[in-house]
């Protein structure tokens, strides 16, 4: 059973609901954002995201368990948990919005194939190789595994 944060508790996430003022956000836009969109930067980093899966109680002790992401906010009355590191509010939302019991991504399906998480060092990779299923590439200092969506996850030394 996971645990879940009660009203009041110094680690609970309060989110509010509020329409998204779409003027104001297009307004933080300039014409030629709109007209020459380009890639994402080579080498920016991602701070937070956010997954769809297919059973949120199974995604979050995946997480949590076999990858050591802390609790920061286990809210399945509206399908939602956030994960979190180093105290940071969420590195990785999870929901199941549209996808409660629906079925695994497979490889070449519309979605996410993959993401990486970047480790301090080599010692973590080895930890983790012992407790989950993947394939470790020691000349590359990774470990890729699956989780239970079949969302490829490339853990790799800094």
């Amino acid at each position: 059973m996971i645990a879940r944060l009660k009203a009041g508790d110094p680690y609970a996430l309060d989110m509010m609901t509020r329409p998204l003022d779409m003027d104001s956000l297009l307004g933080e836009v300039t014409i030629n954002d709109r007209t020459s969109p380009s890639w994402f930067p080579s080498g920016a980093r991602i701070g937070h995201m956010h997954l769809r899966v297919t059973n949120l109680e199974r995604s979050v002790k995946f997480y949590h368990e076999k990858l050591g992401f802390d609790i920061g906010a286990y809210l399945p009355e509206i399908g939602a948990a956030f994960l979190t590191t180093a105290g940071y509010h969420h590195r990785l939302g999870l929901n199941t919005w549209h996808s409660q019991n629906g079925k695994p991504h497979e490889k070449g399906e519309a979605g996410l194939e993959n993401f990486r998480i970047q480790v301090p060092d080599r010692t973590i990779i080895d930890d983790l190789s012992g407790r989950l299923r993947g394939t470790v590439d020691t000349t590359e200092s990774q470990l890729k595994v699956l989780d239970p969506d079949g969302i490829e996850i490339v853990i790799r030394a800094a």
